[in-house]
Order: C-alpha cells, then sequence, then structure tokens
C-alpha cells in the first residue's frame, strides 16, 4: 500500500548514529560511593559549562524507535500506518543541549533520586534567564513548579472560574485551549483570528470585546507565540490586547511556553512585561520543555506576580495532591537557563533554515503554502489551492496526508474554527528527514491531482484505502 513511500533510513540493522560529543564531566576524587563523590565533586561546573555548538548536530538523525516514543512508537496503537513518517506532535528530533545532558549525568551518578524542591540555584537560574533574554525581571516567589502547561491551564481555568462560566480563546489554537475549558464544565468563547490579505493572521479585538460584553467571560488563555499559526505577537499588538482585557477585568492566562522559539529577527514580549497592571492580572505559563526537548521530563514555571492570584492557583494544585517537582525536570531546567543560551540561538538559526526551506520546496507543490511564520519550529500549511483543485473536502485531508503521503500530521480541524484545510507540521528534524517529508508529500499531492484531472465529471477523486 505504501510501496511509493520513502524511508528515512533503516537502523533496524546497525547501531544508533553517534550523537554530538558531550563534555567530559570532571571526575572527583576517589570516595567510598557515587553519593559522596556527587557531593564532593564542583556541581556549579555540570551547569555553567557552556560547550561550542556545531551546528551540525541538528542533522544528526537519531534512533528514537524503541524509546517508548508517542511520536515514533505509537502510531499503530492510534490507528496509523506501522511505516508513516510522524512530524505531528511538538516534541523535537534534536537531541537536547550538551550542558543539559552533562548536568543530567552529573545527577544520576548520584543515584539517589528522593523528594526535591527548586533551590535558590534554581531561582537564580530562572530569573537570570527572563532577565538576560527578555528584559523581564521575575520574583523568585512568583513561581510554582507543575508537571506542566497544559495542567497548569487546567489548574488557571478551576481556579478562577466557576462551572458553567465562559472562558475566551482565540481560534484556530492549540487544540487543549478547548478541551481544559470544556473538560472542566466551562463553556468555550471563541473569537476568530483573521487573516490579512498577506496571510497574516491578526486579533480582531472589536470582535474579541463583543464576545466578552456577550458572555461575561473574565478569563482569556492566550497563545503567546501563537500555537498553530506561528505569531509572535508584537509588544503593539499584546498593549491593545491588555487594554480591552483591563477594561473588562479579564485575567489573562499566557501560555508561553514557545517563546524562547521565535525565529532570529523577532522576539517574544511576554504579556506580563508590559507593566505593573498586566501582571497583577497575567498568569504566565513556560517551560524549557519545547526549547530545549524536555517535554518527558515533566516541569513547568508558572509566574504570577499578583499575591491573590497566586494564592488562588496553589490553593487548586493542593487539591491534586502534587507537591514536589521531578528532580531531573529541575536539574535539566536550571542547566539549560544557566548554559543553554548558545546552543538555543543555534537552534533558532536551524529552524528558520528548515522553515526557509519548505517554502522553496512548496513552490514545487502546487497548491500547498505556508502561513507566514514568525516563532515556533511548526508550520501551518494552507492545503485549500490543493483541495480546490482536486474538488476533496476538508475532512478529507488528513486521509490523502496519512494514506496517500505516509505522513502523520496534525490535521487543521482539531484547532477548531479556521483549521479547515489547513495541516501543521513539525520541522524541528534533521533534514534528511524533512526532505523525505516533503518527497513523498510532492508525490501524494502530484498523484492525487492527476487522478483527479482524468475523474473530473466522474465525481469525487478516489483516495487509496
Amino acid at each position: 500500500m505504501h510501496a511509493h513511500l520513502i524511508p528515512v533510513k533503516d537502523f533496524s540493522d546497525s547501531a544508533c548514529p553517534a550523537r554530538p560529543d558531550l563534555p567530559t564531566p570532571q571526575e572527583p576524587a576517589a570516595t567510598s560511593s557515587p553519593a559522596a563523590a556527587f557531593t564532593s565533586a564542583d556541581r556549579s561546573a555540570f551547569f555553567s559549562t557552556a560547550p561550542a555548538v556545531d551546528p551540525a548536530a541538528f542533522d544528526v538523525v537519531p534512533d528514537r524507535r524503541g524509546t517508548a516514543s508517542l511520536k515514533w512508537d505509537s502510531a499503530v496503537e492510534r490507528g496509523r500506518p506501522e511505516d508513516v513518517l510522524p512530524l505531528w506532535v511538538a516534541d523535537m528530533d534534536h537531541a537536547t543541549a550538551p550542558g543539559v545532558t552533562s548536568a543530567l549525568l552529573w545527577r544520576t551518578r548520584h543515584g539517589i533520586f528522593g523528594y526535591s524542591e527548586p533551590d535558590d540555584a534554581y531561582h537564580s537560574a530562572l530569573t537570570g534567564w527572563f532577565s538576560r533574554r527578555y528584559g523581564w525581571q521575575v520574583e523568585a516567589e512568583w513561581n510554582t513548579v507543575t508537571p506542566g502547561v497544559v495542567p497548569a491551564l487546567a489548574l488557571a481555568v478551576r481556579a478562577l472560574t466557576a462551572p458553567g462560566e465562559a472562558v475566551l480563546i482565540e481560534e484556530p489554537v492549540y487544540y487543549p485551549f478547548r478541551e481544559v475549558i470544556e473538560d472542566n464544565g466551562r463553556t468555550v468563547a471563541a473569537v476568530p483570528l483573521v487573516r490579512d490579505a498577506d496571510g497574516v493572521y491578526r486579533r480582531d479585538l472589536a470582535a474579541l470585546e463583543s464576545t466578552i460584553e456577550a458572555t461575561g467571560a473574565r478569563l482569556l488563555l492566550l497563545c503567546n507565540p501563537h500555537n498553530p499559526v506561528g505569531r509572535v505577537w508584537s509588544r503593539e499588538e499584546l498593549a491593545a490586547l491588555e487594554k480591552v482585557t483591563a477594561r473588562h477585568g479579564v485575567v489573562v492566562v499566557a501560555d508561553e511556553i514557545h517563546a524562547d522559539l521565535a525565529l532570529p529577527g523577532f522576539a517574544t514580549t511576554p504579556f506580563a512585561s508590559l507593566g505593573e497592571a498586566a501582571a497583577a492580572r497575567t498568569i504566565t505559563c513556560t517551560s524549557p520543555s519545547k526549547s530545549f526537548n524536555l517535554a518527558g521530563l515533566q516541569v513547568a514555571n508558572i509566574l504570577i506576580a499578583d499575591a491573590r492570584l497566586r494564592e488562588a492557583f496553589r490553593r487548586e494544585l493542593a487539591t491534586t495532591g502534587y507537591s514536589q517537582p521531578n528532580v531531573l525536570g529541575l536539574t535539566a531546567c536550571r542547566a539549560a537557563y544557566e548554559g543553554g543560551d548558545a546552543w538555543l540561538d543555534a537552534l533558532r538559526e536551524h529552524i528558520a533554515a528548515a522553515r526557509a526551506h519548505v517554502e522553496a520546496r512548496l513552490e514545487r507543490i502546487e497548491g500547498i503554502e505556508a502561513a507566514p511564520c514568525e516563532g515556533t519550529y511548526l508550520l501551518w500549511l494552507d492545503c485549500s489551492g490543493f483541495l480546490q483543485a482536486t474538488g476533496l473536502e476538508p475532512d478529507q485531508l488528513d486521509e490523502v496526508m496519512l494514506n496517500e503521503a505516509g505522513l502523520w500530521l496534525d490535521d487543521g480541524r482539531i484547532f477548531g474554527a479556521g483549521g479547515e484545510g489547513f495541516t501543521r507540521i513539525n520541522v524541528a528534524c534533521p533534514r534528511v528527514t524533512l526532505d523525505a517529508a516533503l518527497d513523498r508529500l510532492e508525490a501524494a499531492v502530484a498523484a492525487v491531482t492527476a487522478r483527479a484531472a482524468e475523474q473530473a465529471g466522474q465525481g469525487p477523486v478516489a483516495l487509496s484505502a
């Protein structure tokens, strides 16, 4: 059925390809146990060291199969063909920063993984990161660690609204936004983003204000930068949004998990950094999980300047029974924020190059184009021209991607209103993987378009079973 598909690489009879060399950990003096070695080592060296960045590391092809990877090991369980090429879920096919790996090796050598809390070194790394990267002065006491941003969104919804109340979102948007509202018995108040003549998504402030007035909503889930459309909202755009939300007393829960991944030439503005008034009505959800590929370590930093909001959020967190965070997540976050700047900047260049490469390749693929993108490693592909040329309906697009192209992507419909006719692709992968995906896409679009032309006037175009 997929004989025409091009495999990325077969590692079944070979060892996992070599990853970039990691810095050699400093050998402690002879001691009686790993724990004692841990105690006597110069711990700070494992966090402050920032090895030189080799851009070629981002094109090393890893073998992730057999690692219980959601992305690479779950196709059959989730009803996809075994040989599908997965570029759907938002994690990267890149090893994390060498400094992070070094710190994790240092911590695991200790061999004891008891309950842990963020310490002064962690707080210093966190506040230093936001000061250095964003010019935003964050206080350590603002922070509450959670297992992830999505759980934090759900906690905020439960803490700040009552069952049946409306919560604002701007669609199309990351689909858990709608899920955490509806699954907790609240009502979604969706405001559509609009595309201008250049395909750039904009916020309709008049529609937002009308929706606030009609629904009485007092909570907005903001995606900044925006997933899936790739907007890095400008300071001016966010300031205009702040005026509307302030006028109506709306609290903003800002999902800024992709903040570090603004493309070169763009910069994320944390919503709470607009000023004291904005900070007093904002819950900022951050994590190194996207930018440093640490999602499986489950650590997020939820920054809340206002004491009453912070207490309400923490009370809701306490009802779940969650307390001490994952010790390896804390270790990785500290290492990323203390010494990951150069690696992250190299990654951003790699993603920008991947995005440009996709756009160039799409010039050969009739009817599919990428929406203008300013951040994230996710591209929002407009397939409306392809659907129109073939006479296919939007609900058939994912079938084409899956069964004709052998690609596992995220169909635009799951992102809500405005997502029909789009698909989302993850470009945070080696170039050989990306080219294999684009080859599959090009072949499938050409084949389906040709069949549609042959069958013109004879009914719907036939798709692969």
